[in-house]
């Protein structure tokens, strides 16, 4: 899948490629970090799970401190684990001076507990969501959805991720040993102003978002990680504000893609390559059975500009050594270890497409960039410049009324450029991305699906649970200045 640049990728790119960051300094002269781990909290038994809005600081780099944001720890959030048939007991306590609402994003749940700007969380509030989860297992992650202000609060730290499990994947020969064999890999793009600070401004965002100049992995640059001489599962979030990653492995290694956004592909999808657009997930397994280290590089889209199809090679010699030196995770092979060595399963999921008869309903979205400087009148953010069917966010309205339990089918697209459009409560199955048919390892559960100005992308698409007046739906663009610049509507599932 291949875009085309903008003025302001191609400007970008040229950028990156002429300029040493500050990350790039302190980082050359260091020691390569260990990958950080986030703690791994238990919901599965449906005791609460305590969760602490907070302020702190964190060492992106040696010896320099960066004031962040946290949930119970200093950046980023704990790793949730839960299980289907079982009621996760969420408790969010907000010790900001500003509120916030955390959307658990990919999650099947009613809109009363979804976590949308509806349910910001005031300073000192509390907010208490019990999730009964009934989807199969997956990859979830949970960030900022405050309205106007989810780009700035997930940059500075406000996402985790989500791990459901269920029978079937505990019954398969796949890695499970969180932080040995089995590990969290949320990919970020940050900028460093001269004394280590976050640079971020909403007001100053270009049109495509705002893009940082350093691929910070679990926040660590380039960090490493000791892994077991055998099978080993990635569990890959592009948790960046706008960027879209190639992945690939330095040594262009093959892989096998065993799961999207929304659990298990119908069967492994071997690649040396793929693409991820901002708010995607991916389990990758890689086999280091040969005891040979290594590396997953992270490579922004717009710089590299790739036109492989997943199974060819990216050429690496275009990529800026400087940049090319800090976008890795380094496996390295521990024989010390204890390995998952057992081959991986020919058949993942069965997953059952609806037939053309039980389609009820063709709904339309077009997203749009309307340049003249905003929408008077909007309630919200002054910069609400952004808009889907010609209407930008507004609190007070529900765009789209939806029936629940049936299917219905979403044709998507743009005016400009390239959007991963996102939407609540549901998984959804992609018919064809930007005009073409999806691909082997996008034809699994999804909840984002990227479109463009070239063709329509469609989705079939059927919501299980209930979404109210007071707390309905969002569908919208996943790059985070366009979402709080007003690309999302609401929808309601009654």
């Amino acid at each position: 899948m291949a875009f085309a640049l903008s003025r302001r990728q191609f400007l970008a790119g040229v950028s990156a490629m002429g300029t040493t960051s500050l990350s790039s300094r302190v980082w050359s002269a260091a020691p390569r970090p260990a990958l950080p781990i986030p703690p791994l909290m238990d919901g599965t038994k449906g005791d609460p799970v305590d969760l602490e809005i907070r302020s702190g600081t964190w060492s992106f780099m040696p010896g320099i401190h960066t004031p962040t944001l946290g949930i119970s720890q200093d950046y980023l959030a704990p790793t949730i684990r839960t299980r289907r048939k079982s009621e996760l007991n969420l408790h969010y306590r907000n010790t900001l001076d500003e509120g916030v609402s955390i959307h658990g994003h990919g999650l099947h749940v009613p809109g009363e507990v979804d976590g949308g700007p509806q349910l910001e969380i005031s300073p000192g509030g509390v907010w208490q969501p019990k999730l009964m989860i009934a989807q199969p297992a997956a990859t979830c992650w949970y960030h900022s959805h405050t309205h106007g202000k989810s780009g700035e609060q997930t940059y500075r730290g406000l996402a985790g991720m989500i791990l459901i499990d269920d029978d079937d994947t505990d019954a398969m020969d796949l890695p499970k040993r969180y932080g040995i064999d089995d590990l969290p890999v949320i990919i970020q793009d940050r900028t460093f102003d001269t004394e280590g600070r976050l640079v971020y401004s909403l007001m100053e965002a270009e049109e495509d978002g705002w893009y940082g100049n350093t691929v910070v992995i679990n926040g660590a640059i380039a960090p490493v990680a000791k892994v077991p001489p055998g099978k080993v599962r990635l569990r890959i979030l592009n948790g960046a504000n706008a960027r879209f990653y190639f992945v690939a492995f330095a040594d262009g290694r093959r892989f096998q893609k065993i799961a999207s956004d929304g659990g298990l592909l119908p069967s492994p999808v071997p690649l040396t390559s793929m693409e991820m657009s901002p708010g995607e997930r991916c389990e990758i397994i890689v086999d280091l059975l040969d005891g040979n280290n290594a590396d997953l590089l992270m490579l922004f889209e717009d710089v590299i500009d790739d036109e492989g199809d997943g199974t060819s090679q990216i050429d690496l010699s275009r990529y800026p050594s400087n940049l090319l030196a800090e976008s890795r995770l380094s496996l390295r092979v521990d024989h010390s270890l204890s390995a998952e060595t057992a081959p991986l399963p020919d058949t993942l999921a069965t997953i059952t497409r609806p037939r053309e008869d039980e389609i009820v309903r063709t709904r339309e979205f077009s997203l749009t960039m309307d340049h003249s400087g905003g929408h008077a009148g909007h309630s919200g953010h002054a910069m609400m410049d952004m808009a889907i069917n010609g209407a930008s966010m507004d609190m007070s309205v529900i765009n789209e009324r939806v029936q629940r339990g049936v299917w219905e089918r979403w044709s998507i697209r743009s005016d400009q450029g390239a959007h991963p459009f996102h939407a609540h409560g549901c998984s959804f199955l992609i018919e064809q991305a930007e005009g073409e048919a999806a691909s082997a390892d996008q034809q699994g559960w999804k909840d984002v699906v990227v479109l463009d100005d070239d063709d329509w992308s469609s989705i079939v698409v059927r919501f299980d649970h209930e979404a109210t007046d007071r707390f309905p739906y969002m569908y919208h663009c996943h790059i985070l200045e366009h979402e709080d610049r007003g690309m999302m509507g609401q929808f309601t599932v009654t």
